[in-house]
């Protein structure tokens, strides 16, 4: 449904029109099967292709987040960023005792924290810096990146995540989708979501 793909689609007119999509449900209400006649001919869930071998299998722990969001407004289908960086960056003491109930997780779940390779998913470019420098602090190397990035900078450090000079990414408004990182074992959701896709 991106304008990209609208584009291409009203530009060339194929006899054959094969769409494959990891994302049918958008959280944008778009309706991508008008391309191909309202059609999806095959369809492989999650469960499924984990079971045929295609997908590596996961875990998935929810850990509670001992901050109360409760007092922060809700629009548009979610909370203010800056409502969230306020709990999570600004409010030391409520964004320190979160990063240790984080790390306290991940101590209980991870089986070796020397070899973990991971991905952190944060609310914003302060809240990625911030748990980047916690997480330097508690002796897990990490780097906070974000889509104004430059290239080469996001390519050395997922290399260094490979290679295991780095433990963890915090990344906003990036590897949304579409990443390919093989070595990553793990991944954190630092923020809420509404998006059945994340």
């Amino acid at each position: 449904a991106a304008h990209s793909y609208k584009a291409l689609f009203s530009y060339y007119r194929p006899k054959i029109l094969l769409g494959l999509t990891a994302t049918p449900e958008r959280m944008d209400g778009e309706d991508i099967t008008t391309y191909f006649s309202g059609r999806i001919t095959s369809e492989l869930r999650l469960p499924e292709a984990i079971d045929r071998g295609m997908l590596a299998p996961f875990h998935y722990f929810g850990v509670t987040d001992p901050v109360d969001l409760s007092s922060l407004h809700w629009t548009r289908g979610g909370y203010q960023k800056s409502d969230l960086e306020n709990v999570y960056v600004l409010s030391e003491r409520i964004a320190k005792q979160r990063v240790a109930v984080i790390l306290q997780s991940l101590e209980r779940y991870v089986t070796n924290l020397n070899e973990v390779h991971g991905l952190a998913f944060c609310v914003s470019r302060k809240h990625a810096a911030f748990m980047a420098a916690c997480f330097n602090a508690h002796g897990l190397p990490s780097r906070a990146l974000s889509a104004d990035t430059n290239e080469d900078d996001r390519r050395h450090a997922k290399d260094d995540l490979t290679t295991g000079k780095l433990r963890f990414l915090f990344v906003v408004d990036l590897y949304n989708e579409g990443v390919d990182i093989p070595a990553i074992d793990t991944v954190l959701f630092l923020r809420p979501t509404e998006s059945l896709t994340i």
